[in-house]
């Protein structure tokens, strides 16, 4: 029994270690050198300015400025930036579409904001700019901004009727004081931006000329210096313009967008490490390597078909770009992916109808597919 016992022992601790090497090892490495890197200079700033946005910002502000009447030169803008406020994915952003749509939104500016919502908020451009660098991060900005705008254009076009009619609240609603001015709080998201530029190592060149004269020249020591007295600063404005109530909120939701998102980039981080490693990717990925309108349609079906998490789905696309994929395709998939998928379109139908889902997950398509083709011709890595 002893040698039985043995066997199995050994046979156990051989598998668990090649498992471990084989499979597990790739991706522990992975979400290591992620936290290492890009948790305390990427995301974390973000964190909390879109815990702020969620918490001081009043988004009905917002939605007035997209009414059927409006402003098209104003409306769709708005539309198309006001997702900025939001950390959604595809699905998520369904129920606040459907209340746009109630309250009264045209349907252009309505299916922009259903575009871009997903796409531009601020951890997601954030996260893109970490792992793919700025040449992403500004490619999909302007990507998303004008092809949300077209989307919405298109499906006016298709379909000028509005789908619905305002709804009147039974209730009366009270907007509460608040002890704060709309400059002093412009003032406080400067400082967080300021924060999270200096620590993402933006402002390098202009911390390092600083420091310079008090004997500090090195980036990290520079960076380190320029960070602690930006987040002094915001922590005595924070002070002075909310009370202990709001800040609390505040610091709450910040922690609660990190408990809901973090974890799940971090495992998609993991999964992507282990399937790099078992997987030879360069066999997939040679249908991607070139710009070609074909290559960035296939990506752009690809992209609307699969259910993208926000910030899982950059994780993805980097993996696949550092792999092989062009940056044309990437960009792409970038674009489709978070916009549109499949259990979202299920989901729209019984708000919008049939024609207008399916409308709208042709036009994200094409529009993807287009922008990401035109990125391809002109991206230029920055080395």
């Amino acid at each position: 029994m002893s040698e039985i016992f043995n066997a199995v022992t050994n046979w156990l601790q051989n598998f668990l270690s090649t498992c471990y090497l084989g499979w597990l090892w790739p991706g522990l490495a992975e979400a290591g050198k992620f936290i290492g890197e890009h948790l305390i200079s990427g995301m974390i700033p973000a964190f909390f300015i879109a815990g702020a946005i969620a918490i001081f910002i009043d988004k009905d502000r917002v939605t007035k400025y997209m009414g059927a009447k409006a402003n098209p030169f104003v409306s769709y803008p708005v539309a198309a930036l006001s997702g900025g406020i939001l950390t959604v994915c595809s699905c998520g952003v369904i129920p606040i579409f459907t209340s746009i749509m109630q309250q009264g939104a045209g349907i252009g500016p309505a299916f922009t904001f259903l575009m871009s919502a997903p796409a531009v908020n601020l951890i997601a451009l954030s996260y893109t700019g970490t792992l793919l660098g700025k040449e992403f991060l500004y490619g999909r900005t302007l990507a998303v901004f004008f092809s949300a705008i077209g989307i919405g254009l298109c499906m006016k076009f298709c379909f000028p009727d509005k789908t619905f009619e305002p709804t009147k609240s039974k209730y009366i609603l009270v907007e509460e004081e608040k002890n704060y001015t709309d400059f002093q709080l412009l003032i406080f998201f400067s400082l967080l931006i300021l924060v999270m530029l200096t620590t993402t190592g933006i402002l390098d060149k202009i911390t390092i000329y600083f420091t310079s004269f008090i004997g500090i020249k090195k980036e990290f020591y520079s960076r380190l210096t320029f960070v602690v007295i930006e987040i002094i600063l915001t922590i005595l404005w924070t002070l002075k313009i909310f009370d202990k109530f709001e800040i609390k909120l505040w610091l709450k939701k910040s922690y609660q967008l990190f408990i809901m998102i973090f974890p799940k980039v971090l495992a998609g981080i993991f999964i992507c490490g282990i399937i790099a490693n078992l997987f030879s990717l360069n066999d997939f990925l040679k249908y991607f390597e070139n710009n070609t309108i074909l290559s960035n349609v296939i990506s752009s079906l690809l992209g609307a078909l699969m259910y993208f998490g926000t910030i899982v789905g950059v994780t993805i696309v980097s993996t696949l770009h550092n792999y092989g994929m062009n940056a044309g395709p990437s960009l792409t998939l970038l674009l489709a992916g978070p916009a549109v998928s499949l259990p979202s379109i299920i989901a729209l139908i019984p708000i919008v109808g049939k024609k207008k889902a399916f409308a709208f997950l042709t036009f994200v398509m094409i529009f993807s597919a287009l922008c990401g083709f035109v990125f391809g011709m002109f991206y230029k890595p920055v080395l």
